[in-house]
């Protein structure tokens, strides 16, 4: 997986350098019915990583957030899943938390990711059985690793969604009794706090997320040593006929996971958290 890890980070870094001219120089934004915001930097973005890709890997299908999805791709044992610019809200609002996202599923398991997020300069990419790593603004590769979760260590850091927080959240954060919170944009961003031990976990009960959202940070969460998984306790599965992340989502230190999935089944029962925006 050497090859593509080094060209999906030619990709992320390309999409992520025209965002950012982009970002400074302005853009123009639509609605995408309920799903949210679009911008000319989400479209550009998406059309330099499609071309990327299927340059170097012309047989692999695509599945991306900005394009239509005809299920072609179900044919394909390989499957790359985009989302060039994760966080769009984020971007809109000038705040800037946001990430470039390209996931590779091989037999519906995530097996090598990256995420870029281009206003922190920071580049964080896994394959399966390499490890995860980050690419810091210096231009150094270093190693994550993360330990597992203690509970005599304190109160968990967990990070939650900037513009997706409910009455369901707020449940699962009084069970674990935590009161440090970080509350971000981008799913790819939060799940990568985790990866760089800034977070102890991070959670999302919401059901906007997609698949797009989860491939990338997944493997990169695996690979140091963490987990990431719904947050019903079941394990990822992509390249199926739905894209959605029904179940939400849990990337934690190993051994904190399961008390975020007994706190999640509780907060069920609760008034749902309000649709809208991607966790």
């Amino acid at each position: 997986m050497r090859r593509e890890l080094e060209v999906a980070i030619e990709a992320a870094l390309a999409a992520g350098r025209e965002i950012s001219r982009i970002y400074r120089e302005g853009f123009d934004v639509r609605q995408k019915g309920d799903e949210g915001p679009v911008t000319t930097a989400d479209l550009r973005a998406d059309a330099l990583i499609e071309r990327i890709l299927r340059a170097a890997f012309p047989e692999d299908a695509q599945l991306s957030e900005e394009r239509p999805d005809d299920l072609a791709r179900l044919e394909h044992s390989r499957l790359w899943l985009v989302d060039p610019l994760d966080g769009t809200q984020q971007f809109v609002d000038r705040i800037g938390e946001f990430a470039v996202m390209i996931g590779l599923a091989v037999e519906g398991r995530s097996v090598l990711g990256v995420v870029h997020m281009p206003e922190e300069g920071l580049t964080l990419g896994a394959a399966e059985g390499a490890g995860a790593f980050v690419i810091e603004p210096s231009g150094r590769r270093r190693r994550l690793s993360l330990e597992p979760w203690h509970g005599g260590a304190g109160r968990p850091a967990l990070a939650v969604s900037r513009s997706h927080f409910g009455h369901r959240t707020q449940r699962v954060l009084s069970s674990l009794g935590s009161n440090r919170v970080l509350r971000s944009g981008s799913v790819g961003r939060k799940a990568c706090l985790v990866a760089l031990g800034q977070a102890d976990a991070y959670f999302s009960l919401g059901r906007r997320s997609s698949h797009w959202d989860a491939c990338a940070p997944e493997i990169i969460v695996r690979e140091a040593g963490g987990v990431f998984i719904q947050a019903d306790g079941r394990p990822f599965r992509y390249n199926l006929e739905h894209v959605r992340n029904r179940e939400g989502i849990v990337a934690s230190r190993r051994g904190l996971e399961p008390l975020i999935v007994e706190a999640a089944a509780g907060a069920r029962g609760s008034s749902p958290d309000p649709a809208g925006r991607k966790p």
